[in-house]
């Protein structure tokens, strides 16, 4: 297989990497949206920045990609492909409740927005996918589901 092909499905990958990890921050927006304080720093952890402002709280974490691959096909003008950034995710909470959240920083890859944002909300959204298949589960077995 020569250089050029395996480059190309190197790119591939970690492109298709990328879109996935955009789709985790994109489907956090919503679903993390009026999650308690307690829980959201029980699937987060404690935030990198906490500021208070009468009712309204301001959490702030931060990701770091330490990639420093990049990836170069030798062409005439050159074409490079290089991943790494950081995403601070910013959580404002009313009364205790998420009520926005927003993502700043250098967090998009290549053709994928707010991927490297997706660390920062990982977890919660794990957490979130296996409470909602438990809780289908009890529903399912429970003796009203089967009348």
């Amino acid at each position: 297989m020569s250089k050029s092909v395996l480059l190309l499905s190197a790119c591939v990958m970690i492109s298709a990497c990328a879109v996935k990890d955009s789709r985790i921050a994109r489907d956090a927006e919503t679903r993390l949206m009026g999650m308690s304080e307690v829980d959201l720093e029980s699937c987060l952890g404690a935030p990198d920045q906490h500021s208070t402002f009468g009712n309204t709280d301001i959490l702030t974490y931060v990701a770091t990609s330490t990639s420093n691959d990049s990836y170069g096909v030798p062409v005439v003008g050159g074409i490079s492909f290089s991943n790494g950034g950081y995403c601070h995710a910013t959580f404002r909470m009313t009364n205790g409740h998420v009520t926005q959240i927003l993502y700043s920083g250098e967090k998009n890859a290549t053709g994928a927005p707010d991927a490297y944002c997706a660390p920062i909300v990982r977890t919660c959204m794990a957490h979130l996918a296996q409470t909602q298949n438990t809780a289908a589960a009890a529903a399912a077995a429970s003796p009203e589901a089967t009348k």
